[in-house]
C-alpha cells in the first residue's frame, strides 16, 4: 500500500488509519516505513510512534523500541496499552524494578486487565520475588481463568516452592489448553525431578526442546533442567553437555547487557589492589554505639560464596527463637557503589567521619526494616554471600559485627555454580562458564583473605560439610560464636523452608532438610573440570580439603 493519500497531503487521521491497517495485517516493517514518512511530514500521533516501536521490537532493538514507546506515551499518558509495551521492553532489558513500576501504573489505569497482572508477575519472578509474583499471577487468573501463561507461571512458582501437587495440577490444566506450553512443561519437569523420575523428565524436556517453540531464555531453562535429568541418571558426559549448551544460550541472551562494561574479574582485581594500597590502620574505627538505630542484641553478616552452604545455615539460624535472618536482600548496594568501585572511593571510605558513618548506618537499618525485618531484641543475621565483597564497608560501618564465613569444597562450589539456575546479573554472568566461575571464586577468596588479615572484624569459618555430617555440633559452635545458647528447634529448619522466597538456588533442596548428595560431586565431573582444578588447588589446601 502506498503512503500517498488521494487528494494531497494526508490528515493525521488518514495517516493513522493507513498505519493501523498495516499493523493489523502484522506487516510491521511496512507500518514502520509508512509511519516514518508521515512523521517526516510533521504529523504527530502515538500510533505512528508505536508502529515504529513495534517494528524495532521485532528487530531485537529493545532500547530503541523503549524510546519510541516512551515518546508515544508522552502524547497519551493515560494509555495503559503503551504502559504495557514499555513494561515489556523494560522486562526484556532486565530493568525489572522499573518494569514493575510501569505495570503498577497500567494497573492503576486499567485494574481489570489480566495480562498486565501476568506481565507484572513475570518481572517480579525474574527478580526473585516469588511471593509477589505468585500474587500477581493469581490475580491475573482470577480476572481471566483461561490466561494460560499466568497459570503456567503459577505452576512453576509452586514447583520451586515445593508444592508439587498443586504445581502438577496447574501445569496439566495449562497443557490441556496449550499442549506446547514450555513453562508448564518446565514446571512438570521440576515435579518429576523432585520425585526422582529422571527418565520421564528427560523425555519431556527433549520433546519440548525438539518442538522449537521455546524462547531463547525458555530454551536455556529447559536445557538446564535436562542436565539435571541426565545427572540423575549418572550420565555425566551428557549432563555436562546440556549444562554447557544451556549456559551458552544464557550468555548469548544476556551478553548485550554487559558487553560495554568492564569484566567482573578484572574489576575485582582492581578493587583488591586499591584496598591493599590503603594503610591498614585507617580501617580501625571508633564505635561508640555499634547497634545504634537497630535495637539488636548482635549483628551478624553471613558471607562466603554462592553454593557454599549459606542458605542452609541461614535457615537453621532463623529457626532459633533469638535470631532473625534476612535472606539475600542487598541493603548496602548504594554505599558499596559509592565507596568500593574505585581507589578514590576506598580511600574516602577508610577516612569516613563519624557523622557520615552514622548516616550510612541509619540508612542501612531503614532498608532492613523495609524488607519486613523486626530485629529489636534479636540477633540479626544479614545473609548474602556477595557481601563478602563489601567487607571494608562492613568494617567501617559495623566494626563490632560478627562475620560468619561459610566454606565448602571449592571444586564442588564452582561446579555447582556452573550447573545451577541463577538469575543472571553482572557478577553471576561469570558462572556461565567453568573458567569464569573458577576465576571469580579465586579473586573473591583472595579478597576475603586480604580483608580477614587487614580488617578488625571477628571472623568465624563455618564448614558446610561439618554441618551436614554433625548438625548439632556444628550449630552449637556457631551459637557459641554468636554468644547465645543452642536451641533444639534449629533442627526443624526444613519445616520453615516453605516460606523461603526461593531467591537462593538452594531453596528447593533445602526443603528436603540436610542433604549430603552434593558433597564430592566434583569427582564425577573430574574430567570436565580438568582445566580449572589447578586454579582451585590453593583454596582446597587453604580450607583443608583432601586433594583427591
Amino acid at each position: 500500500m502506498s503512503t500517498q493519500i488521494e487528494g494531497g497531503a494526508p490528515s493525521t487521521a488518514e495517516a493513522v488509519s493507513v498505519v493501523r491497517q498495516a499493523v493489523a495485517m502484522s506487516d510491521f516493517g511496512r507500518a514502520a516505513a509508512q509511519a516514518d514518512v508521515f512523521l517526516a511530514q510533521g504529523l504527530i500521533h502515538p500510533a505512528l510512534l508505536s508502529a515504529r516501536a513495534l517494528w524495532l521490537e521485532r528487530q531485537g532493538r529493545d532500547e530503541d523500541a523503549l524510546t519510541a514507546f516512551q515518546q508515544a506515551r508522552a502524547l497519551s499518558p493515560g494509555d495503559s496499552t503503551l504502559l504495557n509495551a514499555i513494561g515489556l521492553c523494560l522486562t526484556r532489558l532486565f530493568r525489572l524494578d522499573e518494569a514493575v513500576g510501569v505495570f503498577d501504573e497500567a494497573i492503576r489505569i486499567n485494574p481489570s486487565h489480566a495480562a498486565t497482572h501476568q506481565r507484572k508477575g513475570v518481572a517480579l519472578g525474574m527478580g526473585g520475588h516469588l511471593d509477589a509474583a505468585q500474587r500477581a499471577h493469581a490475580r491475573a487468573v482470577q480476572l481471566d481463568p483461561r490466561n494460560v501463561e499466568a497459570i503456567a507461571n503459577l505452576a512453576a512458582i509452586l514447583a520451586k516452592k515445593g508444592d508439587m501437587g498443586a504445581a502438577r495440577a496447574r501445569a496439566e490444566r495449562v497443557l490441556k489448553l496449550d499442549p506446547a506450553n514450555g513453562t508448564a512443561h518446565a514446571a512438570l519437569a521440576l515435579v518429576e525431578l523432585s520425585a526422582l523420575q529422571f527418565s520421564d523428565a528427560e523425555q519431556r524436556l527433549r520433546k519440548v526442546l525438539a518442538g522449537g517453540a521455546l524462547s531463547d531464555h525458555g530454551r536455556a531453562v529447559a536445557l538446564g533442567l535436562l542436565g539435571d535429568a541426565l545427572d540423575g541418571q549418572d550420565r555425566t558426559d551428557d549432563a555436562f553437555a546440556a549444562y554447557t549448551e544451556a549456559n551458552a544460550a544464557l550468555r548469548s541472551f544476556h551478553g548485550s547487557r554487559f558487553q560495554y562494561e568492564p569484566g567482573t574479574v578484572p574489576r575485582l582485581e582492581s578493587v583488591l589492589s586499591s584496598f591493599e594500597a590503603v594503610e591498614s590502620s585507617k580501617w580501625t574505627a571508633r564505635d561508640d554505639d555499634p547497634n545504634a538505630g537497630s535495637g539488636t542484641v548482635a549483628h551478624v553478616f553471613l558471607l562466603g560464596f554462592p553454593r557454599s552452604g549459606t542458605t542452609i545455615l541461614g535457615q537453621a539460624l532463623n529457626s532459633h527463637p533469638e535470631i532473625v535472618t534476612l535472606e539475600e536482600r542487598d541493603c548496602l548496594a548504594e554505599p558499596a557503589e559509592r565507596y568500593l568501585t574505585s581507589a578514590s572511593g576506598l580511600e574516602y571510605l577508610a577516612n569516613l567521619g563519624d557523622h557520615e558513618r552514622a548516616a550510612e548506618r541509619a540508612a542501612y537499618w531503614e532498608r532492613v526494616r523495609r524488607h519486613g525485618i523486626r530485629a529489636e531484641g534479636k540477633v540479626f543475621v544479614d545473609k548474602h554471600p556477595f557481601n563478602t565483597l563489601k567487607l571494608p564497608l562492613l568494617a567501617k560501618l559495623f566494626p563490632r559485627a560478627k562475620i560468619l564465613f561459610a566454606v565448602r569444597d571449592p571444586r564442588d562450589v564452582v561446579l555447582s555454580c556452573f550447573r545451577r539456575h541463577f538469575d543472571v546479573d553482572r557478577i553471576k554472568y561469570e558462572f556461565l562458564t567453568l573458567e569464569g566461575a573458577a576465576r571469580l571464586y579465586d579473586v573473591i577468596m583472595r579478597f576475603s583473605e586480604a580483608c580477614r588479615l587487614r580488617l578488625p572484624l571477628d571472623f568465624y569459618l563455618h564448614r558446610h560439610e561439618h554441618l551436614v555430617s554433625d548438625f548439632d555440633t556444628s550449630t552449637r559452635s556457631v551459637c557459641d560464636f554468636l554468644g547465645i545458647s543452642w536451641n533444639a528447634g534449629m533442627r526443624e529448619f526444613a519445616n520453615r523452608a516453605a516460606v523461603i522466597n526461593a531467591q537462593s538456588a538452594s531453596a528447593t533442596q533445602l526443603r528436603g532438610g540436610l542433604y549430603g548428595e552434593g558433597l564430592g560431586q566434583w569427582r564425577r565431573y573430574r574430567a570436565q573440570m580438568a582445566n580449572v582444578l589447578p586454579q582451585l588447588e590453593c583454596w582446597v589446601e587453604q580450607f583443608g580439603y583432601s586433594p583427591e
